[in-house]
């Protein structure tokens, strides 16, 4: 794809799809990707994504060239970011710190995933296709370590930042179990902030839920065990102010 989003080469893929609904912009970029089990529990703990593209982060360079890459994601990362208050003026920007690879545990699997990746990168259908590894190194035989130190350098979030008032009943939870602001009147919130912890996927789907959920508390509407949520819609519910946003990659 390198080179293909200038230029005439950019108009004429444009021009592709307005007519034909075919070519290189028929593609989500992501063409694949899956769950995988790295430690052995049962439960997926990474998720990968692969696009027919080069990735790098912003402060890197572009490799400058075609290929694919399959970047690995720690699904239930245990390492904990914070946000304070700079200062008492409300128009200051919070301080944020995401503390991202401050736990052993995370570290070790990202690890197991960069193990993973290297793996099916290094498979017979993808040599046949004349792959060969770019990074973090084209040698077969790679220390951990060595994968740490690449996983820290090259280490980037996947813009889904979540769990910032969490829901609960605890003395750390900022709304309660139908999202209201707890020690305020007349305010929720929906969005990723409030669950406890990350799903283990991507929060696009459960935040449309958190929304949909948080509606029905303000409109009024129970669900009884065992029976369906009644259509009929109260006019009279006090009027509230909602905080509801959606993250997108």
């Amino acid at each position: 794809m390198m080179g293909e989003d200038k230029g005439l080469r950019a108009a004429r893929h444009g021009l592709q799809y307005l007519l034909t609904r075919t070519g290189l912009l028929t593609s989500n970029v992501v063409e694949s990707g899956g769950f995988i089990d790295t430690a052995g529990s049962g439960r997926p703990d990474v998720q990968i994504h692969v696009t027919p593209a080069l990735v790098s982060a912003e402060e890197r360079k572009s490799m400058g060239r075609h290929g694919v890459s399959i970047n690995p994601c720690v699904l239930r990362p245990t390492s904990r970011g914070k946000i304070s208050l700079r200062s008492g003026d409300a128009a200051d920007r919070v301080v944020f710190e995401a503390n991202n690879l401050t736990t052993t545990e995370d570290v070790q699997t990202l690890v197991r995933g960069l193990k993973a990746s290297r793996r099916i990168l290094r498979a017979p259908s993808m040599r046949e296709l004349g792959f060969t590894e770019l990074a973090p190194s084209k040698d077969d035989m790679v220390t951990d370590d060595a994968l740490e130190r690449y996983a820290r350098d090259a280490v980037k979030t996947v813009y889904h930042p979540s769990g910032t008032c969490k829901m609960g009943k605890d003395r750390m939870a900022v709304v309660d179990p139908e999202l209201r602001v707890i020690g305020l009147e007349r305010l929720r919130v929906a969005d990723a902030s409030i669950m406890p912890t990350v799903v283990s996927g991507n929060t696009n789907a459960p935040c449309v839920m958190i929304g949909e959920r948080c509606a029905d508390f303000i409109l009024g509407l129970e669900q009884a065990a065992g029976q369906a949520v009644t259509t009929t819609r109260s006019t009279t519910a006090p009027q509230e102010r909602l905080s509801l946003s959606q993250p997108v990659r």
